[in-house]
């Protein structure tokens, strides 16, 4: 059986995202903003009922799904979801508890002060430090509530200063709390870096937060912002719309995909019931776990055969792919009813194809056969997402390490991590900052060794070494 999860929403990044991803997981259970639940409609084709009688008052509890994984559920039979709100300015907060009044005022965290962190990772990660007790008090009580918590996941921007600062002490004390006993699990959003950023020490946030990823996450779903813009484009066209609303599309799309991963459990049906069953499908090995999504085009006219062929094309991935990359695991999902099977093999088939496989993993792309909601009626009979493992990390990461090393060989705005300006506490500084950068090229050369025949000889060589 699966557990439940806890969601961590971190900075404004995540708590614009996390609001839409709740607004996305309502509308799934027919959950209405103050948690009231709507009634669930039923399958009139797999019960008989005399004309004329009443529909008994208990029917409609048997539901075909499982909120109760990501909603507690009170005596009053009202929703609310489990996830901790943290922030260091009030701004975004407010508008989440505003647009939805089912979230647990008692799982925000806010500063006194409102001043935000400046976009800088060490002024949120000191500020997590300083009110770590606060947090775990936090993550203790939400924990209370549940029967067989399975997994923790984060929501975050990995560029600015909460959702980078105070998301890596979060990373850490879950860690440091449970070690290996509960998934850790994070949906990213990474930084443009096709243009110059606003945030000129931006590199330096990213390669903090990316070595806390490293250590300490068991999956990371990948959103980069470039890519997802370029979706939200294609899809939505909207273009012209103004910057906020583009941005609360592009959280939208993050959102679907986010909720979509969870559909199997949400609504079960016989594989993937648990999000270990997901995550071993994907990672072969723990340094191989940074993930990449797709979502197929919104169109009514497209089978399964088409959208499994749809989301193998880049640009519908939230991840800047190039032609060069290699796959490692591929999985499908596919939501709707009365799934063809006949379509989803040829899609399979055809797929195998295309796709270029590290040589020591076999050709096996895999499907998730997802129930859409009873409470959606969507003009759209079939939705589809693919989360994969693949190569395509090895220049996004190289690109971060090269804006990163522009910054350090001149040691530029080092002065916003340091506690004073002396020599040895600036030396200090860089030489973590390396540590970081070691890590991230550490996983870089590991996506490059996973494209070669001898990958696993490699790694049992190295277990022997050790024993």
């Amino acid at each position: 059986m699966p557990g439940e999860t806890i969601t961590l929403q971190a900075g404004q990044c995540g708590n614009q995202v996390g609001l839409q991803y709740w607004n996305q997981l309502s509308s799934e259970h027919g959950i209405q903003s103050d948690g009231t639940p709507l009634s669930y409609p039923q399958d009139d084709s797999l019960r008989f009922q005399q004309q004329g009688a009443e529909e008994s008052p208990t029917f409609n509890q048997n539901r075909g799904d499982r909120p109760e994984l990501f909603f507690t559920v009170s005596d009053s039979n009202k929703y609310t979801p489990r996830s901790i709100l943290i922030d260091m300015e009030p701004s975004v907060i407010s508008k989440c508890t505003n647009q939805l009044s089912m979230f647990n005022p008692r799982n925000v965290h806010l500063s006194d002060n409102g001043s935000g962190a400046a976009n800088n990772w060490q002024n949120g990660h000191s500020y997590g430090v300083e009110h770590q007790e606060d947090l775990l008090n936090l993550i203790d009580r939400e924990m209370d509530k549940c029967d067989n918590l399975s997994n923790f996941q984060l929501i975050h921007s990995v560029a600015g200063g909460t959702g980078s600062g105070v998301g890596s002490l979060l990373l850490e004390l879950l860690n440091d709390r449970f070690g290996n006993k509960k998934l850790i699990n994070t949906f990213s959003i990474f930084p443009s870096n096709e243009k110059t950023s606003d945030v000129v020490v931006q590199p330096y946030n990213t390669v903090l937060t990316l070595k806390r990823l490293i250590d300490f996450s068991d999956s990371t779903f990948m959103f980069h912002n470039d890519a997802v813009n370029s979706i939200e484009n294609l899809l939505l066209r909207n273009s012209t719309s103004q910057s906020d609303e583009i941005f609360e599309s592009t959280n939208k799309l993050i959102s679907y995909v986010s909720s979509t991963i969870s559909n199997p459990l949400r609504f079960p049906g016989y594989m993937y019931s648990s999000t270990e069953s997901i995550l071993s499908t994907l990672i072969p090995t723990p340094n191989l776990k940074f993930l990449t999504t797709s979502i197929a085009p919104f169109n009514n006219s497209l089978t399964e055969y088409d959208m499994i062929l749809e989301l193998l094309n880049d640009k519908y991935k939230m991840n800047r792919v190039g032609s060069q990359t290699s796959y490692i695991s591929v999985l499908n999902y596919l939501v709707g009813t009365n799934l063809d099977q006949q379509e989803i093999r040829k899609g399979i088939i055809k797929s195998q194809q295309r796709v270029e496989f590290v040589p020591w993993t076999s050709n096996s792309i895999q499907v998730v056969h997802g129930k859409k909601s009873p409470f959606l009626k969507s003009a759209s009979k079939l939705g589809g997402i693919q989360i994969s493992n693949n190569t395509s990390i090895i220049p996004v990461f190289s690109k971060i390490l090269k804006q990163y090393d522009l910054l350090a060989k001149r040691e530029a705005y080092i002065n916003s991590y340091t506690e004073s300006n002396d020599r040895q506490e600036r030396l200090r500084v860089m030489d973590l900052f390396n540590e970081c950068r070691e890590s991230i090229a550490n996983v870089i050369d590991e996506y490059k060794s996973c494209q070669l025949d001898n990958y696993l000889d490699d790694e049992i060589l190295l277990e022997d070494e050790v024993m």
